[in-house]
């Protein structure tokens, strides 16, 4: 549980920054080049418009970015990431007032800030600094609810004492009414005061894995109550979460997604993504059925939910408004991580999820995982049949979803898969991509609606 720790006060129009006579951490003072592209990558997202939540912070809020967690949080929905590395209260202040939150109108701010000025400021000079920040969020953003985190522990040091006498002040700046404080810090200590390590990486500063998940699950509550949504739990599955699935084909695929125009998307593992592959593969029947369309394939070789998420929520998506998004997903679930037939459905759900998140407008055909294994024993074929029941509900539940089970079209009467359709009993060939083809075909172009393709 965290502690809000609560305490009245003025908070008045900003007009500290123009002083000549103000400490540096309380001015407005732009920051380096280093940053300087991030700011106008940012002041574009914000020109963008229809953002709930803003995280301004340091390195610490920037770098959470590259974390799972932060995808399993604040991928599906509308967040703005302002932090920045380096940052002291003053480049902060000059970012607020230089374009990241023109025209915005956020239901939450999360503030936490501090820690670079304690290498040359006085505590005094910081507290000022944070205060200004908040005035300038009140100015601006004047509906918006401000939580102010306490500056995060550190190594120990002088620089860490600094920290300490600042977080014993931040309760003045909060009125329990547009501002409130919230100190999770006693979290990351152990009994003697130190960090717990687990929570950081080695330099005692920048958080783990486990630090930022510590962070968000605690902010979570607070999220969801604005949000008006019911809260995430905070120790799902694997499948659920959002995991880093980055390289050269990511970046292929965000440029291609880029050109536009994608009226059908196709989002898988390797199944899918052998669709692309000359020889006895999928290209021909690719070309025949989906090269008119102005298709996209999204599907990844080893491809799981988790991965799924996070290249969703990363680029391969933005600004497409397809008709129909074709999903199959989860056989790497189950035959590569062994996970729980109700963790890999909960992944699905969670891949629906984002889809509907990020291309609201699209139908989504759901397809049942693809038989595996020669015979209907088949441990892992087993495994992904129990995932298959679950998914006419999953679909029911979700709207604009529909699920479509074509995998009686792969077996003969007994349920034993042909070595001619799926040579290595998991991946189809050309004759195998046909088949799938052939009986999507009547319900793709149902949603499409366009001619089925003969």
């Amino acid at each position: 549980m965290h502690k809000i720790l609560i305490a009245a006060v003025g908070l008045s129009a900003l007009v500290a920054s123009a002083d000549p006579g103000r400490p540096m951490a309380a001015k407005s003072v732009r920051p380096n080049e280093w940053w300087h592209q991030r700011h106008i990558e940012k002041v574009a997202e914000a020109k963008e418009g229809d953002v709930d939540i803003i995280l301004i912070g340091d390195s610490i809020t920037q770098y959470a970015e590259r974390d799972g967690w932060y995808g399993y949080y604040f991928g599906n929905r509308k967040v703005l990431n302002l932090g920045f590395g380096g940052d002291g209260t003053q480049q902060v202040l000059w970012r607020l007032q230089n374009g990241e939150i023109d025209g915005l109108n956020p239901k939450l701010v999360s503030v936490m800030i501090g820690t670079n000025n304690a290498r040359r400021n006085t505590p005094e000079e910081i507290v000022l600094g944070i205060q200004d920040i908040l005035n300038e969020l009140r100015q601006r953003l004047p509906e918006s609810k401000v939580v102010l985190f306490s500056i995060f522990p550190r190594a120990a040091g002088a620089e860490y004492d600094t920290v300490l006498a600042v977080n014993k002040r931040l309760t003045e700046l909060a009125d329990n009414q547009t501002v409130f404080h919230v100190d999770i810090n006693d979290q990351f200590l152990n009994p003697d005061g130190s960090p717990k390590a687990e929570l950081y990486y080695k330099d005692l500063l920048h958080l783990s894995d486990k630090g930022y998940h510590l962070w968000w699950s605690q902010l979570e509550p607070i999220v969801s109550l604005v949000l008006g949504e019911k809260p995430l739990p905070p120790n799902p599955p694997r499948a659920v979460q959002s995991h880093l699935r980055g390289g050269p084909r990511h970046r292929e695929k965000v440029a291609e997604c880029a050109e536009g125009g994608h009226q059908l998307v196709f989002v898988g593992d390797s199944i899918t993504h052998f669709w692309e592959r000359e020889g006895d593969w999928g290209t021909a029947v690719w070309k025949k059925y989906y090269g008119c369309r102005k298709a996209l394939n999204l599907g990844f070789g080893g491809d799981r939910t988790e991965w799924v998420n996070w290249r969703l929520q990363n680029g391969e998506v933005k600004g497409l408004n397809p008709k129909v998004v074709v999903l199959m997903i989860g056989t790497n679930n189950s035959g590569v991580q062994n996970d729980r037939p109700e963790d890999t459905l909960a992944g699905i759900e969670s891949n629906l999820r984002t889809i509907r998140h990020h291309l609201p407008q699209s139908k989504i055909l759901l397809l049942s995982i693809f038989p595996r294994g020669e015979t209907p024993d088949d441990p892992l074929r087993v495994l992904n049949e129990q995932v298959n029941q679950g998914l006419p509900t999953l679909a029911e539940r979700i709207p604009n979803v529909v699920h479509l089970n074509i995998n009686d079209a792969f077996l003969d009467e007994k349920g034993v898969l042909s070595r001619e359709l799926m040579p290595d009993l998991l991946h189809p060939n050309a004759k195998g991509y046909q088949v799938w083809a052939e009986a999507m075909e009547p319900t793709l172009s149902e949603l499409l609606g366009d001619e089925p393709v003969k």
